[in-house]
């Protein structure tokens, strides 16, 4: 005689006395809440098929196997297939509502425990999640309260996992946008990604960017200062601006300056000079000029591509600058007078009168000259192609986070 027949004999005998050892009917049909019963309490208990065979007297324990196969390949209702020869008539299986309940109970708790242990290192909350997201056609309030699971404490889990992921995608956002720009501050940031449809504060990016090390460095370096005024050698004009550098009109403001630009070894004989007019409405850069040596007709060349531009303007413009000694000198003022143009003067030694000009050289070495040029070439390309991008692309907060041309409607 076989061992294992006499230890099951053993078992039975244990478990339900001199019945448990009575020949049991091999052909015995069983309803289909008692199978759904049977299933739900092995998963529930963590027995396997015999130990589940010998708790309720079944004589096979790969009866409850097949059980288990069929509901998972061919879902609940095959557990109430009826054996047999069917009937000629069509008759349509009736369940009553207690069998579905318990049917849809024993379906949650099933598959959460086999989530559960195929997820063994995960919390609970990711198998609940997966769970809720797999049975998609069970409600979220049925599942939980299956499985026991306090509704507020997954809404809690859910929100935090939720901006978890939404800080992960953020910040992959603005990293791509400082790898762009990368003298972008947290302010223009902000603006750039409340432009893409994201709703966000910019104390939020703020402290992003300075967890990550991002925050732009630029524009705490001290550069030289190019100073143009050698005392009184020509006429000067009022202040006409006193400090308002607004305007209503493209053209009404425009200001002006000088500023140096060194190269190679930056001595004397590697240095260019920069002179660009900009539009105090637009702050866009009308017409600019980039020369080794300073002299007027340098600033004059930009001044007339200004002003040739704005000829068609049916008002009278103001031309301001700093008492530097090419602002002057007679050819400025007559060249001012030929255009009908108002000319206006900082006072003696007050950087702030032009600040607009003094802020636009700070922004523009701050960005540019972060890198050594070797050749005159090199810098002059870098110059001309930093003031195109500055034009189109740069956006301003003065300006509604919005490039001089894009504010001018100039491009879209």
């Amino acid at each position: 005689m076989n061992n294992s027949t006499v230890l099951l004999w053993i078992n039975m005998y244990k478990a339900y006395g001199l019945k448990g050892l009575i020949v049991r009917n091999y052909g015995k049909v069983y309803s289909g809440e008692y199978k759904i019963k049977v299933l739900n309490w092995m998963h529930t208990h963590h027995k396997s098929y015999p130990e589940t065979a010998l708790q309720f007297n079944i004589s096979a324990s790969s009866t409850i196997f097949t059980w288990q196969r069929r509901m998972e390949t061919k879902g609940i209702r095959s557990l109430y297939n009826k054996r047999g020869r069917p009937k000629m008539k069509k008759t349509k299986s009736i369940i009553n509502a207690h069998q579905k309940a318990l049917a849809k109970k024993y379906m949650v708790k099933y598959h959460y425990e086999k989530i559960k242990i195929e997820n063994n290192n995960s919390s609970q909350f990711v198998c609940v999640n997966k769970l809720i997201h797999q049975l998609k056609n069970f409600s979220k309030s049925y599942i939980l309260k299956i499985i026991e699971y306090p509704r507020s404490l997954y809404y809690y889990n859910l929100k935090k996992a939720t901006l978890s992921f939404n800080k992960c995608g953020i910040e992959k956002q603005i990293k791509k946008i400082i790898l762009k720009h990368t003298a972008y501050g947290y302010r223009r940031v902000t603006a750039v990604l409340r432009k893409s449809g994201l709703n966000i504060n910019h104390k939020r990016v703020q402290k992003i960017m300075k967890c990550n090390n991002w925050q732009c460095k630029l524009f705490s370096r001290r550069k030289r200062k190019y100073n143009s005024y050698k005392g009184q050698v020509g006429k000067i004009a009022y202040n006409i601006l006193n400090g308002d550098f607004t305007a209503n009109k493209f053209g009404q403001k425009i200001t002006t300056d000088v500023s140096e630009f060194r190269y190679g070894n930056e001595d004397i004989n590697h240095r260019v000079y920069l002179s660009p007019v900009m539009d105090l409405y637009s702050d866009k850069i009308i017409s600019f000029n980039i020369s080794k040596h300073p002299n007027v007709s340098f600033t004059l060349k930009a001044l007339n591509e200004a002003m040739l531009n704005l000829k068609s303007l049916p008002y009278r413009t103001i031309v301001h600058s700093d008492q530097g000694f090419q602002y002057q000198h007679h050819s400025w003022a007559n060249t001012l007078k030929k255009y009908n143009a108002i000319q206006s003067m900082s006072r003696k030694g007050t950087c702030l009168d032009n600040a607009q000009m003094e802020s636009f050289f700070h922004i523009m070495k701050s960005e540019m000259m972060n890198i050594h040029y070797n050749t005159k070439e090199s810098l002059i390309h870098a110059m001309r192609a930093w003031i195109k991008d500055y034009n189109n692309n740069r956006i301003k907060e003065k300006l509604g986070y919005q490039s001089p041309n894009q504010y001018l409607g100039l491009i879209s």
